[in-house]
């Protein structure tokens, strides 16, 4: 057996190995007493002989319930003496003792395959994730020099634009950079701001001073850096070994509070220095080479634990700065003298309830510093679909779901404003090597204007300044630009910086900049997205940032019959389109819609990944991973901003995937994932009866749990609005009759009635001098006695209408699941099972997954048929504890999304 240790341990390995030895055992000895059952019982002339043979072996065998096993030997017993116990009855009885006999023959078999299928598995733990498979333009029947070949080039031109930009220093103005930042916080709010920034640095800075490692935050550090990729396989096998040893831990914590108390002489280490950092390219899962430092193990746990407690404090200082001191705007800030006159002529204003401050909401929570942590036990956010575990807090997001929130928070808006303003715009960019490039001077301008103490920042130039070993033979040579990937200062130092872009643009447009790392999104009145646009290149070309142009443009839209587009507006806006994963927005239509040729690259690949498969549990579990993680979410979560007709054609395009994948194999002639496997299992272990039901259940009842990605979309298909825009159409409607009658309401009154109520809303007021001359009143008696104009009825729907903040709510909300629903004999069956010791938490209707319950009632026929049962084996009988480990191994993506 080929050795596997980096997944199993050879314990695991070897008692796998005896459970499947059991597991033959029993299953020959089960034939050998059926054939025997079959053999007395073909002996017998009668058949209720044949039955009295049978039941005796089925009973021996104790394959059945001994309340039924009883009742039929009773009725059996009555049929020797009763003739109305026909033969008929008796051929049922014996009929079914052979059913029994064969459903738990299937068992067995089945449980056999499942071994093998493992053994299999473990023969080959390595397939299609080897790297020479992740080019993105090579074929299938290319040799393997050819493909390695290439990968080494384009690894070699990685590491050489990497060693061009870090180790040449990129020189920013300072002085500059401190009087633009300064220019943000005018007035008293921005003073009152700057202070509370600066005061919140202060206070931090002195306290971590003081401050010492525990051992429970080591603990936590540690299990940190297991989660991300700064460090490789060995290295992370070592800080697993220092969580079973206390003495150990123990050991760790008190020499980094030495390095700690003497910080301010903090360094690389003699070693380090003199032979530099090993610099190398790493693939993560998303299938992206990055250029990774190879920190040491101790110096990673020191730097991670003040990188996080500096975000945690600073996200927090950031958060009440923007918050609480006035100097972040509002897009709907009704003044009082607006207010007033609304309360006087009966115009709703739910500042609560309203979409305005549902965005700033939203945008606090979910978009606001998302990579950096709100506290110190969270982890912080990693990077596109990098989930590399479920979040701790249920509040928090994970990449990914804040990828899908920002999709729909731009649709929606989409959707909103071409109804409401007749145009919108929607901005996308990125920078060009960010964290890899972002100029040092930058960095430290920013620091110093916050207020951090020099000590810090000379800590931060050293951590920043490793001696790099490029491992092509070159001197070790000081890194003079950029952050350390995967590194807590890349997320921390790269939000600092980009956060006074946040502030910018919402000063300078009054719009929100929607951003995950140094992805940008901008969405709302075409005016607005210019002003914001230029503060941004304003802002990069103070800062030494330069915008991917690969990954920048826009989208003018604009809605009615004769208009067309400002072209000081087009003129303005960035060139080329908006593209989330395999979504592009459509210029004309403003929907979004599946990029066919992106996706048809991404199937090749698959299909590469998938041949690539040395064994049927490397290519389910390919398959699972692929289809789950980046094929399930790449065409956008279901929403309502969306509509059915988005959903139908996610689909039709699953559908055409696997037409690609399949249709060619002239062996499968159903073209399709279970006539493949079917196939598969069929030519590596000629083992051709295989029901459809062990491909597609849960593990639970012993079947494969092969994905199905059509599931999923019809659990919520018939929950989805039909189209969105008909939801603003409704909007307007009941926002033309609310208005009727408020005016309608507002015009029954009389003349008397309202001045008595203008004068108490609008009272008489001596001016600032004290004389009794009264001021102006913000609303006019002949004003105030005919109601206001719609347009005027309207002009603050976004930061006062309840109405609007519904139908905002609405478009943004992702449909329910429903359920399939459960024949009374599937409800019996799973409370059955859920009483057996090993099944019970699987089978609980509250933890089971919609998708689960959907698949379990679908194949309920076939099972209840071929082993009158839901459950295809006995759980006992199989080898979960290497299948857990197994699949453990996260499958890595081979072509970059």
């Amino acid at each position: 057996m080929a050795s596997s240790s980096s997944v199993l341990s050879r314990t695991l390995q070897s008692i796998t190995v005896t459970k499947i030895q059991e597991l033959e055992k029993q299953r020959q000895s089960y034939e050998n007493h059926k054939e025997e059952a079959l053999k007395r019982a073909e002996e017998r002339s009668s058949v209720r002989g044949r039955v009295v043979s049978l039941h005796y072996r089925v009973k021996k065998l104790d394959i059945w319930s001994k309340d039924e096993l009883d009742n039929m030997r009773r009725w059996t017993d009555q049929a020797e003496y009763d003739p109305c116990v026909s033969d008929a009855t008796l051929s049922k009885f014996e009929a079914l003792l052979r059913s029994k006999l064969d459903i738990e023959s299937r068992k067995f078999s089945l449980a056999d395959l499942y071994s093998r299928l493992l053994t299999e598995w473990i023969d080959y733990p390595n397939n299609g994730d080897s790297e020479t498979a992740s080019l993105e333009n090579t074929t299938l029947d290319e040799p393997f020099e050819v493909v390695e070949t290439r990968q080494k080039a384009r690894l070699q031109e990685l590491r050489d634009k990497f060693e061009s930009v870090v180790l040449e220093p990129l020189q920013t103005d300072e002085v500059e950079i401190d009087n633009y930042l300064s220019s943000l916080f005018v007035g008293d709010n921005g003073e009152r701001a700057l202070k509370k920034l600066r005061d919140g640095v202060s206070r931090q800075g002195k306290f971590m001073l003081e401050d010492r490692l525990d051992q429970k935050t080591l603990v936590w550090c540690i299990k940190a850096l297991l989660k991300n990729e700064l460090l490789n396989d060995e290295k992370k096998a070592s800080l697993r070994d220092f969580l079973r040893d206390d003495a150990v831990l123990k050991e760790i914590r008190d020499v980094l509070n030495m390095r700690y108390k003497n910080i301010q002489n903090w360094s690389w280490g003699p070693e380090t220095e003199a032979k530099g950092m090993p610099v190398l390219p790493r693939q993560s899962l998303n299938g992206k080479y990055r250029v990774m430092m190879d920190d040491d193990v101790l110096e990673a746990l020191f730097t991670h634990w003040i990188g996080t407690s500096w975000a945690v404090s600073l996200k927090q200082t950031l958060q009440d700065v923007t918050r609480y001191t006035g100097i972040w705007k509002h897009a709907a800030k009704m003044a009082h003298e607006e207010k007033q006159k609304r309360t006087y002529f009966y115009i709703p204003h739910n500042e609560a309830n309203s979409v305005d401050r549902l965005r700033q909401t939203t945008y606090r929570e979910h978009f606001f510093m998302a990579p950096l942590p709100s506290k110190l036990f969270e982890e912080a956010g990693g990077y596109d679909d990098d989930d590399t575990g479920p979040e701790t807090d249920p509040d928090r997001l994970s990449p990914k779901e804040i990828k899908q929130l920002l999709l729909r928070t731009l649709a929606t808006e989409v959707v909103m404003r071409r109804s409401l303003d007749s145009e919108v715009a929607v901005v996308q960019s990125d920078f060009q090597w960010f964290a890899t490039g972002l100029a040092h001077s930058t960095i430290f301008a920013v620091l110093r204007f916050m207020g951090f103490q020099e000590d810090w920042i000379a800590f931060f130039k050293k951590t920043l300044e490793p001696p790099l070993d490029m491992l092509n033979g070159k001197p070790v040579r000081t890194r003079k630009r950029g952050l350390p990937m995967a590194h807590v200062f890349e997320k921390l130092l790269g939000e600092l910086v980009l956060f006074f872009m946040d502030l910018a643009v919402n000063q300078e447009a009054n719009m929100l900049l929607y951003r995950f790392h140094d992805d940008l999104w901008l969405a709302g009145k075409p005016q607005d997205c210019v002003k914001a646009w230029q503060t941004m290149e304003k802002f990069a070309t103070l800062m030494g940032l330069e915008f991917n142009k690969h990954k920048t443009g826009s989208v003018y839209l604009v809605e009615g019959e004769g208009r067309t587009r400002d072209e000081s507006i087009v003129s303005a806006l960035p060139k080329g389109p908006v593209v989330m994963n395999f979504l592009v927005l459509d210029p004309e239509s403003g929907k979004w819609v599946i990029n066919k040729e992106h996706v048809q690259q991404h199937v090749e690949q698959l299909q590469k990944q998938l041949t690539a498969s040395k064994s049927v549990l490397e290519w389910v579990k390919t398959w699972n991973s692929c289809i789950g993680r980046f094929f399930s979410y790449t065409f956008g979560d279901p929403a309502n901003c969306f509509g059915r007709p988005h959903l139908n054609s996610i689909l039709a395009t699953h559908k055409e995937m696997q037409n690609f994948l399949f249709s060619g194999n002239e062996e499968n002639k159903d073209a399709t994932v279970a006539g493949h496997l079917k196939n598969l299992i069929s030519r590596n272990f000629n083992f051709t009866d295989v029901p459809d039901a062990f491909l597609w259940i849960p593990e639970s009842l012993g079947g494969l749990n092969v994905q199905n990605p059509f599931v999923p979309l019809f659990l919520v298909r018939e929950a989805l609005v039909k189209n969105p825009d008909d939801e603003m159409k409704k909007f307007l409607t009941e926002e033309r009759r609310e208005y009727s009658e408020y005016k309608k309401d507002f015009d029954s009154y009389a003349k008397n009635w309202l001045r008595d109520r203008y004068d108490k809303h609008f009272p008489k007021k001596n001016n600032s001098w004290g004389n009794e001359e009264p001021s102006e009143p913000s609303l006019l008696w002949a004003d105030a006695q005919t109601y206001p104009s719609f347009e005027e009825y309207t002009a603050w729907r976004e930061g006062s209408s309840a109405l609007l903040h519904d139908t905002y709510t609405n478009l943004m909300a992702q449909p329910y699941k429903r359920d399939i629903i459960f024949t009374p004999e599937v409800l019996r069956e799973i409370d059955r099972l859920a009483l057996l010791p090993d099944m019970g938490a699987d089978m609980e209707l509250d933890g089971m997954s919609s998708e689960a319950k959907w698949t379990i009632q679908y194949h309920a026929d076939e099972l209840f048929e071929k082993f009158g049962s839901l459950s295809l084996v006995d759980k006992s009988l199989l080898p979960l504890g290497v299948l857990q480990a197994m699949r453990s191994r996260k499958v890595t993506w081979q072509m970059v999304l």
